[in-house]
């Protein structure tokens, strides 16, 4: 599976100079990325790509290549892999379409699978993009990428379809959640969902493992290995719909799946269920928290309306506000200028324009056995003298404190600025802390965080 990520060359099929040739553009994302690997463009025609000559004759390629990225015509797709296969070349990405996806009973798939079995040729796809790999710069899709905005991390996502694994790379990077790897697995007509989720199982840089899948290959193995799993899988889970899956089937051949039956067993097997691109972002961010183990939580906002609407959020998932004990609330109260708000939970930090009153309320709350967690609403702006006078430290200070609070504490801070836009964005893009889009998305980000480790307790009592 290694070759897949680290290979030393790859030999890209399919590479032609006119402007319209798609194939070029895996040489251009490698080198953009920082693919340090020897690349060889195999075509029909001579020419140069990128400063590499075009192989016009494949039987000129160096024995034991490690990959080959095959975007042939899918009716030469089997005699590609033949070729591969007289030169040892025994791992593949077939980015062709055309295949199941096109039309039932499909002898061009036949021939790649007989092909592929005879040589031992383990391959991704067809009617795929392939892999990209942050360490080591391999980045195949045949689109070309903004690579440079690419944001290295430790998840790594399996994904089914091409669109949605650049889409991806862009809004997980956009979102300061940076990924080690994405693999876009097409069709599955040889390694699926679970080959490469054992694989991540075991992968030293990867510490999530997020998911798109319009289809489950085999139910029963991926619910195995998610209850041995200890990293987060986190599954966004589509074609559920009559409408869809008639989508879905020209799209990548997915038949759809009881989506009943797949709710209940992941929540058997831990597995945290987004239903959008957006909120795999969140639960990374969620899951880099300490464990949340109640439902139990202080929420502090520097807005009485923002108390409000996260007091709703917190009863719309399932969270308590217990009353805060009495000569706690009496002390912070002694902090306040108006003395016209009285405090309670949800707290309105409004009339407290003092940082060390802030500071004591966020560590004593945390240190209350029945608090489980803490959602912290902050107000921002450049000049935070304004607010607290002198003392607030700088977006780097504020996130370290943040961070250091809930590592000392080992309970979960929900962070959030209400603020301009490039406020909000210049602590995310810190990224020493999780900072959450808006106040509501950081109670849902905590219940993420919750059913997780609700459910993997659950799955871990089953396993024994």
């Amino acid at each position: 599976m290694r070759q897949f990520f680290y290979p030393s060359s790859i030999a890209v099929f399919g590479i032609a100079e006119n402007t319209r040739n798609l194939a070029k553009n895996i040489i251009f994302n490698c080198q953009n990325m920082g693919f340090g690997g020897e690349i060889y463009p195999v075509g029909r025609k001579p020419g140069r790509v990128y400063g590499k000559e075009i192989i016009t004759d494949p039987g000129s390629l160096p024995d034991g290549i490690d990959l080959a990225v095959i975007l042939v015509p899918a009716m030469a797709v089997a005699n590609t892999l033949d070729i591969c296969g007289k030169k040892g070349i025994l791992h593949a990405i077939i980015s062709t379409g055309g295949f199941r996806e096109f039309s039932e009973n499909n002898q061009a798939e036949k021939d790649v699978i007989r092909v592929a079995k005879h040589y031992g040729i383990r391959f991704i796809g067809p009617n795929c993009i392939g892999v990209l790999c942050s360490n080591s710069g391999l980045c195949t899709p045949f689109n070309p990428l903004r690579t440079k905005g690419f944001k290295k991390g430790s998840v790594s996502l399996i994904i089914q379809s091409g669109g949605v694994t650049t889409q991806s790379a862009y809004y997980f990077s956009e979102q300061h959640v940076g990924f080690s790897k994405i693999i876009s697995v097409g069709n599955k007509l040889d390694l699926n969902e679970t080959d490469f989720l054992e694989y991540l199982m075991e992968d030293k840089e990867t510490e999530q493992i997020h998911m798109y899948l319009e289809s489950i290959g085999n139910g029963k193995k991926l619910i195995k290995l998610a209850r041995k799993s200890k990293k987060p899988i986190i599954i966004f889970k589509s074609n559920v719909s009559k409408t869809a899956s008639e989508i879905a089937y020209s799209h990548t051949a997915a038949l759809s799946s009881n989506d009943r039956i797949v709710d209940g067993a992941f929540r058997q097997a831990g597995i945290v269920r987004v239903m959008d691109i957006h909120d795999m972002t969140v639960a990374a961010k969620a899951l880099n928290l300490p464990p949340l183990k109640g439902n139990q939580l202080a929420v502090i906002s520097l807005s009485g309306g923002y108390s409000v609407i996260l007091g709703d959020a917190c009863e719309k998932y399932g969270f308590k506000c217990p009353v805060l004990p009495r000569e706690l609330l009496d002390e912070i109260e002694g902090y306040r200028r108006g003395h016209v708000i009285r405090m309670s939970n949800p707290m309105d930090f409004g009339d407290v324009h003092d940082i060390k009153a802030l500071v004591f309320t966020l560590e004593q709350c945390l240190a209350l056995d029945d608090i489980d967690g803490l959602v912290l609403s902050f107000m921002y702006e450049p000049d935070m003298t304004r607010i607290f006078g002198p003392g607030v430290g700088s977006p780097e200070q504020i996130l370290k404190f943040t961070k250091k609070l809930s590592e000392k504490s080992k309970k979960p801070i929900a962070l959030s600025f209400f603020a301009e836009r490039r406020y909000i964005e210049k602590f995310k893009r810190l990224n020493t802390f999780p900072v959450f889009n808006d106040p509501v998305e950081s109670i849902r980000a905590l219940c993420m965080l919750r059913d997780y480790w609700r459910r993997r307790s659950i799955s871990d009592v089953s396993e024994r």
